[in-house]
């Protein structure tokens, strides 16, 4: 059977892909065809795929015995038919079945690719100017380190990473007009203006912000292990300060994500300070499955919703969405909030 856009958009998140993450995934789905009483797969089982009832009907089992029928012709087979991991229930084809399987890891990069895409490139009002004298110029270039450290994001770094990121950072010079990275491209480096400046391009070449000693781009990429969700182009010569992917992750990326267990997560409850928890998700996936009390803010909604956000509240964003969760984390972060990601595998207090 030949899956075109089409079925593809029958199901949830793909209906809200855009055509090009449709050809993404249509190129690495798969159908797959189960018999009358064939098991899809198991309870307390970590899946690596995710399954799509695409004609026939399941049982799902829980560990209580409770049973859930579902048909290729109701509402439920629109979603995933597990989204937890470990799954907590066990699918019987009840009938003939014919699935349609992708990898989860493959889906959460495509998804964090897809919503990213919608996030502005740098946070900046696009309509900043920069001021171009060349005197000023000369002066903002020998200060470029200090307005990075003055930075949110680079407060939470170690000292000991902070020396180590300045002996990794390598130098190159750029031209008016030079794309240093490209919409839709691997992402490899996390890069800061040294000196010049540059704009920041979306898809169709419109420009979303304006960039100057000190700022940097191309973190959201290596966060998410997915292609440049825009394109950065030089408004002026400059030079740029390159730091690669490896070193991105041990000295910037690892030390910014704190992790909290669901135990450490009660405890803070119970402490008496203000919290909020956060799902990064898209609306309809947080529908389906989502943590008693969370509230949901998906990731391409997230950056215009930082500064309603308060520094005297812990945010806690589950790690229910993936690479999304740490894209989140990361953004917040620079934003000079506090906040934790929760390990929500365990948590047994959800609402589906």
């Amino acid at each position: 059977m030949t899956i075109n856009k089409e079925i593809l958009q029958l199901f949830s998140p793909f209906d809200s892909l855009s055509s090009d993450f449709l050809e993404s995934a249509i190129e690495r789905i798969s159908v797959r065809e189960f018999k009358k009483g064939d098991v899809l797969f198991q309870r307390g089982k970590k899946l690596s795929e995710t399954f799509y009832l695409l004609k026939g009907g399941v049982d799902l089992l829980a560990a209580d015995l409770s049973r859930i029928s579902v048909n290729h012709t109701s509402p439920q087979a629109r979603h995933p038919l597990c989204n937890t991991q470990p799954a907590r229930v066990t699918a019987f084809a009840k009938t003939d079945v014919t699935a349609l399987v992708i990898e989860r890891d493959f889906l959460d990069l495509v998804m964090v690719w897809s919503e990213s895409s919608l996030l502005d490139g740098a946070g900046i009002d696009p309509t900043d100017e920069f001021d171009t004298d060349p005197i000023i110029e000369e002066q903002l270039s020998t200060d470029w380190m200090s307005v990075l450290l003055a930075a949110p994001l680079f407060s939470r770094i170690p000292p000991g990473n902070i020396q180590a990121l300045f002996q990794r950072f390598i130098p190159r010079n750029v031209s008016k007009g030079e794309k240093v990275v490209v919409v839709g491209t691997k992402g490899d480096y996390f890069y800061v203006i040294k000196s010049g400046t540059a704009q920041v391009l979306d898809s169709a070449g419109y420009c979303k912000a304006n960039l100057g000693t000190g700022d940097y781009f191309g973190e959201e990429a290596l966060i998410g292990d997915t292609a440049r969700n825009a394109t950065v182009e030089m408004s002026s010569d400059g030079e740029l300060m390159c730091l690669g992917k490896e070193s991105f992750a041990e000295l910037l990326h690892r030390p910014l994500v704190n992790y909290v267990s669901v135990t450490e997560f009660f405890k803070l409850q119970q402490s008496g300070r203000s919290i909020r928890l956060i799902d990064v998700r898209l609306p309809i996936e947080f529908k389906q499955q989502q943590l008693s009390g969370s509230v949901n803010i998906p990731l391409s909604y997230l950056r215009p919703k930082l500064a309603e956000m308060s520094k005297d509240v812990l945010y806690v964003v589950s790690d229910y969405g993936g690479r999304r969760s740490e894209v989140a984390v990361q953004l917040m972060v620079q934003a000079g909030l506090d906040v934790l990601l929760l390990r929500s595998s365990d948590v047994q207090e959800v609402e589906l």
